[in-house]
């Protein structure tokens, strides 16, 4: 039940995928897992015998968005990158993904099966909203939480994202793609080359099982959260206003850590990787 409907479509998005990975500039380790919901694929780096840093990446980015945090990560912890399944990357669901329960679950199973009993888990995007629906189900699995402008959370989507990024996910042309990742960027910074090239390749030739519309939480489902968490979100955010966000996550969990990432917009992780490693080290115990 692959995204892509033609094998050399497949073939075409992992030489791409693979190209990617050398900007890690560190060797990975490729795994494939084996769920109820699919095939799941794991990127894993670093020395396996450090605590684990468990790694969810935006819509349709796959875990090679992490190229620019990875090497620095890497060095206090074992990270596992994980690929969402039914979206487009090198994990291959057998069924749509539509419900927080299903990719709540279906996480709980890739960390069972990597034997990870306690983990640091970060997510950007989509993979904060996934990061932080297991964290509310699963809390005593997690050690620390990061949050990377987490999709809606704490703030429904705005209409100002369907407007200039949501085109992008529908006509598959580069001029639309490129477009929609501008309008994510701070300064309407293209990607890198060779990443850019994975994007396309998986947008214009696959259709993604992933189909999980993010919402904003009700207050009374944070009552009982009490782990450490780090939340950080451009001011510029393009998803929804970023102090109302703030202001909503200081609210429902005001133990947590909070920044506020000056001249940023939503693809941060990557633009202002120094701040975002030097943030998450210390937040996680190393700087």
């Amino acid at each position: 039940m692959d995204i892509f409907s033609e094998a050399h479509n497949r073939e075409q998005y992992d030489k791409c995928y693979d190209e990617s990975l050398k900007l890690f500039g560190i060797p990975a380790n490729s795994l494939n897992i084996e769920t109820t919901y699919g095939q799941t694929h794991v990127l894993q780096f670093g020395d396996p015998k450090l605590p684990p840093l468990v790694l969810i990446h935006g819509y349709a980015m796959s875990s090679a968005i992490w190229y620019p945090n990875v090497p620095a990560f890497s060095k206090q912890y074992a990270v596992y990158a994980i690929d969402i399944i039914g979206d487009i990357g090198k994990s291959i669901a057998n069924q749509v993904i539509m419900h927080p329960e299903q990719v709540v679950e279906w996480l709980h199973e890739v960390l069972d099966h990597l034997q990870l009993d306690k983990v640091y888990l970060a997510g950007h995007s989509i993979g904060g909203y996934i990061s932080l629906r297991y964290a509310l189900t699963h809390q005593t699995r997690i050690i620390k939480l990061v949050l990377y402008a987490p999709a809606a959370s704490f703030h429904r989507l705005s209409l100002k994202f369907f407007y200039y990024a949501f085109p992008g996910f529908l006509f598959h042309t580069e001029k639309w793609i490129d477009r929609a990742f501008g309008s994510l960027s701070s300064h309407n910074k293209p990607l890198n080359e060779v990443f850019r090239q994975q994007i396309i390749a998986g947008f214009q030739h696959s259709m993604p099982l992933f189909r999980l519309y993010p919402v904003k939480i009700d207050e009374e489902q944070f009552a009982s959260l009490k782990l450490p968490i780090l939340i950080m979100i451009g001011e510029s955010e393009l998803l929804y206003p970023a102090k109302k966000a703030m202001d909503y996550a200081r609210k429902v969990v005001p133990h947590a850590q909070f920044l506020l990432v000056a001249g940023a917009n939503h693809s941060f992780i990557f633009e202002q990787a120094k701040v975002v490693n030097h943030a998450t080290l210390t937040f996680l115990g190393y700087s």
